[in-house]
C-alpha cells in the first residue's frame, strides 16, 4: 500500500545550493522577556556570520520570539535553518506577527531527530496554501507540548525561493505518480514470492554460469534470460541477454561493453507464461588473486575505536588496547574529472571520469597502522554531499536534495558504474591482514540508513525505495569485495530507534523495518553475508548515565534499543526466521555509541566513565557482539556541544586534549585492572 507523502500537502525544501543575495535573519535574544517555557542562551558563534542559541523546553506550552532583521517582503517565503536536536519536535509550528495570534499559525513538518546539524527548509506560502501576510517584523517557533527538549539553531532566515528550489519541487511533484507505481510492484514482488528457477550462479573470471534447477532444464527453447543491472530496480523490467546453454547451465560473458556485470542479478521469464521469476544475484565469486589471507581477521577483544587519523598520537589506540577501528571512506576522494598524474581514466559510460590513486594516500598510513596491529577494520563507504556541478557529483544520488551524505547513485548506467568501479579498487587495494596495507573486513554500507535524509540521502522517497536501493548498494558491496577478499562481509549502519513511530516515512523508518525487509529479499533472492552494524546510543546524547532510559522495552516492539537493553537485539536476530540461510546468526557490531560529558569537572568525568564502565559489562556479557566501537576518541567542537571523547577538546597546548578518566577505564576493560579502577564510580545497583 503506497503511503502519501506530506509532500503532497507540505513542500519542504532542501538544503539550499544556490543562494539569493538578500536573506531576514532573525535575532532570538532581544525578545527574551516574551518567550513560553523555555530557557534559552546563545552559544559561542562559530563563524562571523552565524548566530547560534540552545534552548531547552520547560513546560507544555514552550515556545521563543524572535526579531526579524528587515520586514519579510511577500517574495521571500522560505524558512530556513539549522538544527541540532537529540529528541526532534513531533509538532512545530510558526506564527507570523504582529499580532502573534492563532490566525497567523502555520503548521509545519516535524523536526526530525538530528544528532547532527541538519539544514531545514520550508515553503511557507506553499503550506499555508495562502499568501503570507506583509506586515511581519517578528515570528514565533512553538514546539508542541513536550518540556524537557533540547534544540539548537542557527542561522534562521527568511528568504526569496531559488530557481533550483522551484525546478526541484516541480519534478518531485512529477515523480509522485512513478514512486507510488513503484512502491505497489516492490511490495507486490515482495508478497507474491515469485518461483525460482535458478539453483546456483557463479561468477567465473570470463563468464558468469547461471545454473538452473534440473526440473527447468529442458525448457530452453521457452525460457529468456534477463539482466537487472545494478542501476535498475527490482520493479524495472531487465534486459534479455544472450546465452549460450550447456546442460543445466546457461553461460554468459562476464563483461559486456566495457562493463563488468559481476553486480548483475538475473530473472528467468517463461515465453510461453510470460511468468518471471524471483531475481537471482551471485552465489560464488572467483577470487582474482590467490594472495588473500586463509581466514578473515577476527577482533581478540571486543574494544574497538572511532578516530584513527593521521593527526599523530595513534599510540593511543595501542596503549587503550583496542582491537576494532572504523574508518570514514569518503569516495568522492578517488574521483575527478580532469586527467592528471596518478589519475585512471574509468570505463564508464558519458563524459570522461578519472579515479585519482591519490586518495589512497590519505588511508594508507590508517590502514598499515591497524594491519600491524592486528585491528580489524570496518570501512565506512560515504558519499559525500557535492554542492556544484562535477565529476565527483555523478556518485550521489540524482535526487539527493540534503543531509550530510547521499545514498550512491544506482539509477544510472554511469552513476553505478563509477561507483562500482571505486569500490572495486579499494577493495583490491586492502584485500589482505597479513600483507603491509592491510584488510577491510567489514564493509559498513554508508550511515544510518534508518535516517536516510540526514545520511544517507536520496531525496524525499518512500521507504520502499529506500530499502530496495540500499539493498541494491550492499549487494554490489559484497560482491565486488568477494573477489578480492572471500571473508569480507557487508553490513547495515542503523540508529537506536529500533521500532520508534515516524510521522513520515519519506524522511526515516525503524530499523526492525529495515532488517526484516532486508532479511525478506534475501530468502527469496538468495542469501549473503550481511550484518548490523548498530548505534546503541542513550535514549538522549545528552544523557548523564545510560541505565535511565525510558522509552525501552524487553519486547521486540521497543520503540528504542539501548545499552539498556541491547540483549532484545540479540534475541531478535537468533530467531530462525532471522538467521543466515546456512542457520547461523547475523554479525553484529556496535560500530558507533558514546557518553557524555556534561563537563570536564571531576565529577561529570566520573560520570561519563561510570557510563562506559557499565556499558563494557553488559557488552561483556553479550558475546555475539563482535565489537563495540566507541565514538569518539577526541571531544570535537562541532558536534553539537557533545563531549563524548575520551580526551577533552583539543587546545593550544594539548593538539589532542586531554585525557579524561574515561580514558583510564577503557584502557582497563578486559585485564585484571577494570574492577580496581572503577572504584568510587556510582553505578546501577543492578
Amino acid at each position: 500500500m503506497f503511503r502519501t507523502h506530506w509532500f503532497q500537502t507540505f513542500c519542504l525544501l532542501s538544503v539550499v545550493m544556490i543562494m539569493t543575495p538578500r536573506a531576514v535573519a532573525v535575532d532570538w535574544l532581544v525578545s527574551r522577556d516574551r518567550n513560553n517555557d523555555v530557557v534559552i542562551g546563545s552559544l559561542p558563534a562559530t563563524t562571523p556570520a552565524t548566530s547560534e542559541v540552545n534552548i531547552r523546553t520547560t513546560g507544555s506550552d514552550p515556545f521563543v520570539v524572535g526579531r526579524l532583521s528587515a520586514p519579510m517582503t511577500a517574495d521571500e517565503p522560505v524558512l530556513q535553518f539549522d538544527y541540532f536536536s537529540t529528541s526532534g519536535i513531533r509538532h512545530f509550528s510558526v506564527v507570523l506577527g504582529p499580532p502573534l495570534n492563532e490566525s497567523r499559525r502555520i503548521d509545519l513538518p516535524s523536526l526530525i531527530i538530528a544528532e547532527g546539524w541538519q539544514t531545514y527548509t520550508v515553503d511557507l506560502a506553499s503550506v499555508k496554501g495562502s499568501a503570507l501576510p506583509t506586515d511581519v517584523t517578528e515570528l514565533r517557533f512553538d514546539f508542541g507540548s513536550t518540556k524537557n527538549c533540547d534544540i539548537q539553531l542557527r542561522d534562521v532566515q527568511l528568504r526569496r525561493l531559488t530557481e533550483q528550489e522551484a525546478r526541484a519541487n516541480e519534478a518531485a511533484l512529477a515523480r509522485q505518480a512513478s514512486q507510488r507505481r513503484q512502491v505497489n510492484a516492490i511490495d507486490d514482488y515482495l508478497k507474491a514470492q515469485p518461483p525460482k528457477m535458478i539453483e546456483s550462479i557463479a561468477v567465473q573470471n570470463d563468464q558468469i554460469a547461471i545454473t538452473l534447477k534440473p526440473e527447468f532444464a529442458s525448457l530452453q527453447d521457452d525460457l529468456e534470460l534477463l539482466e537487472y543491472r545494478t542501476c535498475e530496480s527490482v520493479d524495472d523490467s531487465g534486459k534479455a541477454a544472450v546465452f549460450r546453454q550447456v546442460g543445466q547451465r546457461l553461460l554468459v560473458p562476464r563483461r559486456q561493453g566495457g562493463q563488468d556485470r559481476i553486480g548483475s542479478s538475473w530473472r528467468i521469464r517463461s515465453t510461453k507464461t510470460d511468468q518471471v521469476t524471483a531475481r537471482q544475484f551471485p552465489t560464488t565469486i572467483a577470487t582474482l588473486r590467490r594472495d588473500h589471507a586463509a581466514s578473515r581477521l577476527i577482533p581478540s577483544n571486543q574494544k574497538g575505536l572511532t578516530g584513527l587519523s593521521q593527526r599523530g598520537l595513534e599510540q593511543d589506540f595501542v596503549d587503550l588496547g583496542v582491537k576494532s577501528v572504523t574508518i570514514n571512506f569518503q569516495l568522492s576522494r578517488f574521483v575527478s574529472d580532469r586527467p592528471g598524474p596518478n589519475r585512471v581514466k574509468m570505463d564508464v559510460p558519458g563524459e570522461p571520469v578519472f579515479f585519482d590513486t591519490a586518495g589512497f594516500s590519505a588511508y594508507d598510513q590508517q590502514m598499515h597502522f591497524a594491519q600491524i596491529h592486528e585491528m580489524v577494520v570496518s570501512a565506512i563507504i560515504l558519499v559525500p554531499q557535492s554542492k556544484k556541478p562535477s565529476a565527483r557529483s555523478v556518485l550521489a544520488h540524482p535526487q539527493a536534495d540534503g543531509g550530510a551524505y547521499a545514498m550512491p547513485d544506482l539509477t544510472t548506467p554511469r552513476g553505478a558504474a563509477v561507483y562500482q568501479f571505486v569500490i572495486d579498487k579499494i577493495a583490491g587495494r586492502y584485500r589482505n591482514h597479513e600483507r603491509d596495507r592491510g584488510e577491510i573486513t567489514n564493509w559498513i554500507a554508508h550511515n544510518e540508513i534508518d535516517f536516510h535524509a540526514v545520511w544517507t540521502n536520496m531525496g524525499k522517497q518512500p521507504r520502499e525505495l529506500v530499502a530496495e536501493t540500499y539493498y541494491r548498494s550492499m549487494r554490489l558491496i559484497d560482491c565486488v569485495a568477494k573477489q578480492h577478499n572471500p571473508h569480507a562481509r557487508v553490513f547495515a549502519s542503523l540508529t537506536h530507534h529500533w521500532n520508534d513511530a515516524s510521522p513520515d516515512d519519506w524522511q526515516r523508518f525503524s530499523a526492525r523495518w529495515l532488517l526484516e525487509t532486508l532479511q525478506q529479499f534475501s530468502r527469496i533472492e538468495g542469501d549473503f553475508d550481511w550484518g548490523v552494524a548498530y548505534h546503541p546510543y542513550p535514549q538522549s546524547l545528552l544523557a548523564k548515565v545510560p541505565w535511565n532510559d525510558k522509552r525501552i522495552t524487553d519486547q521486540f516492539d521497543t520503540p528504542l534499543m539501548t545499552m539498556q537493553n541491547l540483549d532484545v537485539l540479540g534475541r531478535f536476530l537468533q530467531q530462525p526466521s532471522m538467521l543466515q540461510s546456512n542457520g547461523q546468526m547475523r554479525g553484529v557490531i556496535l560500530s558507533e555509541q558514546g557518553f557524555h560529558s556534561h563537563s570536564y569537572e571531576t565529577e561529570d568525568q566520573d560520570a561519563q566513565a561510570a557510563a562506559l564502565y557499565w556499558a563494557m559489562q553488559q557488552v561483556q556479557k553479550m558475546p555475539w557482539i563482535e565489537s563495540f566501537i566507541y565514538h569518539r576518541w577526541i571531544d570535537h567542537p562541532q558536534e553539537g556541544g557533545l563531549r563524548l571523547g575520551l580526551r577533552t577538546l583539543p587546545d593550544q597546548a594539548n593538539r589532542h586534549g586531554k585525557k579524561k578518566r574515561s580514558w583510564q577505564i577503557f584502557q582497563t576493560i578486559g585485564t585484571s585492572y577494570e574492577t580496581e579502577a572503577a572504584k568510587g564510580l556510582t553505578l546501577p545497583k543492578d
